[in-house]
């Protein structure tokens, strides 16, 4: 075992990485225990030559038990764990594992996903095939109750009640919780992982994910912001492509869009983007933290001033709830084709669209609810006439059918 200390953390790493690492793993952990140690397993098991495997554990300062466990923790692949010793950030954590990392392929996994055996083999294959492309299996996940939290919602336990309703052994294991004083009770050990039994405990999980795949499929075609793809709770590229773009931008604290930011930077520089399904992970599921909206908001706006983009702009659309995803991907279509073909003719519109996009953003930062927002843009009753005049105008051409019909909204409002 090889430790070092720095001013800003400590190294523990059971081996040292040889020139033919193909694979590093980026593992932030914040209070993730025992979760984290689950996930690690997962990665013991894989199809995989795990001497070509580097994983970094990066535990940004937690008060839990992960230092304690993983003092001992020796597992088949080259391990690092750094201990932060103040809490960094999100941002700064993954920074830390990039660069140390030295395999080709790089992924990018929270503390709490648990991956089935195949999973770095499919990783690693996808990347055989293009340099340029970044692979997601967080849009395809489901959700794991491995542990029980004293913190847990009633909706939550009701969930786990129904799941082991037809098995034993485990509710037998929860009726023992509920009599336990621990901070987290284990519902599965190892061997119920290596047996598949953890399957008794999964479920699917419904999100705005599983929409765009229903929508775009997996190459998410006809999806004008595939960067949305670029969640780090399981996410692989190439590290060329990292080196060509840098990683996280570390201005972003708190929760929110460090990730988005990072694969809109790749997506310009010529990322592909895809969603599998052979690479996905189990959520263990957790306490559900408390709300971060203003954290997120505060972080959008950051994203936005980092890239005053007409697509960037337009995600506040669907932040603000006022459009779907979809009906945002139509509408940014629509007005893609619109700079091309009409712009020129229309020119006080798009003055006006704009204006109302930025309003619809800094409404964000005091209520989700848009009302009178061409009164919040500070259009006078004459502006509002010719904005009329100009939809009438638009709607002549018949092509602009969801701009036409979102402004008529807006104008409602």
């Amino acid at each position: 075992m090889l430790n070092y200390t720095t001013n800003d953390y400590f190294l523990r790493r059971n081996t040292q990485a040889s020139e033919e690492v193909e694979i590093s793993i980026i593992i932030p952990s914040y209070n993730k225990y025992p979760l984290n140690l689950y996930t690690l397993y997962s990665l013991e098991k894989q199809h995989y030559d795990l001497s070509k495997v580097e994983v970094f554990l990066i535990d940004d300062a937690s008060t839990d038990q992960t230092p304690e466990r993983i003092e001992t923790y020796n597992p088949p692949y080259h391990f690092y764990y750094f201990r932060c010793k103040k809490n960094i950030g999100r941002a700064k954590v993954r920074n830390l594992g990039i660069q140390h990392a030295q395999g080709k392929v790089i992924i990018f996994l929270d503390a709490e996903m648990f991956v089935e055996p195949s999973f770095l083999q499919n990783h690693y294959q996808y990347h055989q095939q293009k340099e340029n492309l970044i692979v997601t299996g967080a849009m395809s996940y489901k959700g794991l109750y491995s542990c029980v939290f004293p913190d847990f919602q009633p909706k939550q336990m009701q969930e786990i009640t129904k799941l082991i309703k037809d098995n034993s052994k485990l509710s037998s294991r929860f009726s023992t919780y509920k009599s336990s004083s621990q901070t987290a009770f284990p519902l599965l050990k190892n061997k119920d992982f290596d047996r598949g039994r953890y399957k008794t405990l999964c479920f699917e999980k419904s999100s705005w994910f599983s929409f765009i795949l229903e929508q775009y499929g997996p190459n998410l075609d006809g999806f004008s912001f595939p960067w949305m793809a670029f969640l780090t709770g399981n996410v692989s590229l190439r590290k060329s492509m990292l080196d060509k773009v840098g990683g996280f931008d570390e201005e972003f604290v708190g929760y929110g869009y460090e990730d988005w930011e990072l694969g809109y930077r790749l997506y310009n520089a010529g990322a592909e983007y895809i969603a599998s399904d052979q690479v996905i992970s189990y959520h263990q599921e957790h306490p559900i933290s408390s709300d971060k909206w203003q954290e997120a908001i505060g972080n959008y706006y950051l994203f936005l001033t980092k890239h005053p983009d007409i697509d960037v702009l337009f995600l506040g659309i669907e932040i603000s709830q006022i459009a779907s995803l979809d009906d945002m991907n139509e509408l940014l279509n629509e007005y893609k084709v619109f700079l091309e073909h009409d712009l020129y003719e229309f020119t006080l519109f798009n003055r006006m669209f704009i204006k109302i996009l930025v309003t619809i953003t800094l409404l964000l930062k005091i209520d989700i609810r848009h009302k009178n927002i061409l009164g919040a843009a500070g259009f006078s009753e004459n502006q509002r006439n010719e904005l009329f005049d100009e939809v009438m105008r638009l709607k002549k051409l018949n092509r602009y059918n969801k701009i036409t019909k979102f402004i008529e909204r807006i104008i409602s409002s």
